[in-house]
Parts: structure tokens; C-alpha cells; sequence
């Protein structure tokens, strides 16, 4: 709290000044709070527009991609280690799904996610 004076007159003065900047201080902030309330309602509608850039894959990821489609149930087992690092660039851009290590075989196994059949679909329609 503010220490008080024993002067009347300088007690007055001290009231007036400060209940001044009180009420020009809520004059000033109700604009700011609906100028910022405005520019929060129009951020949603520019986000929304925005698309999802399409995939784009090389002939041989391509291929790679039809031939984990075409093993469905079992799964692409990725024996060396290039055809690992390509399955892991489809991966990568979630068209495939890791599956659990094979026991028999000690490779794991790939399989097409939804993404990736999308995928198939739009670019053979045969």
C-alpha cells in the first residue's frame, strides 16, 4: 500500500491523478481485446485451406510398392539390405507398415497401409 501523507492537500491530488489513468487504461484495452478476438476468428479459415502435397515415387519404389501389395496377408520380407533401405523410404512416407520379425526366416516383414493402396489406386486405375 502507498504511504500516506498528513497534508489534506496533497492527499487530493494523489487520488486524481491516479484514478485518471485507471479509467484511459479499460478505455484502451477493450479495443485491443476485440481487434484480437477478430484476427483468432479469421487464422481457422486460412489453416483449412491448406491440402496435403501428393506423394511422389520413383519407377523402382513404384514397383517395390505393387510387389508389397501383391504379398498381402504374409507380408514383404526385406532380406537385404537394399531392398531394406527402399522399404524404408516407403515407410518413411507412410504408404507401407512395419510388421513383426518373421521367426522362421529372421527378416520382417512389410505390408501396405491404406495410404498406400490409395496410392495404387490413383496412379493405375486398371
Amino acid at each position: 500500500m502507498a504511504v500516506k501523507k498528513t497534508s489534506k492537500t496533497s492527499d487530493a491530488s494523489a487520488t486524481s491523478t491516479k484514478a485518471a489513468p485507471k479509467k484511459a487504461a479499460t478505455k484502451k484495452a477493450a479495443p485491443k481485446k476485440a481487434a484480437g478476438a477478430s484476427a483468432k476468428k479469421a487464422a481457422p479459415k486460412k489453416a483449412a485451406a491448406k491440402k496435403a502435397a501428393p506423394v511422389k515415387l520413383t519407377d523402382r519404389q513404384t514397383e517395390l510398392l505393387k510387389a508389397v501389395h501383391g504379398t498381402k496377408e504374409a507380408g514383404y520380407p526385406a532380406d537385404t539390405k537394399a531392398v531394406a533401405k527402399s522399404l524404408e523410404g516407403l515407410k518413411d512416407k507412410k504408404l507401407i507398415k512395419k510388421g513383426a520379425k518373421n521367426k522362421t526366416t529372421g527378416h520382417v516383414h512389410y505390408h501396405i497401409s491404406k495410404a498406400g493402396e490409395k496410392h495404387l489406386s490413383s496412379s493405375n486405375p486398371s
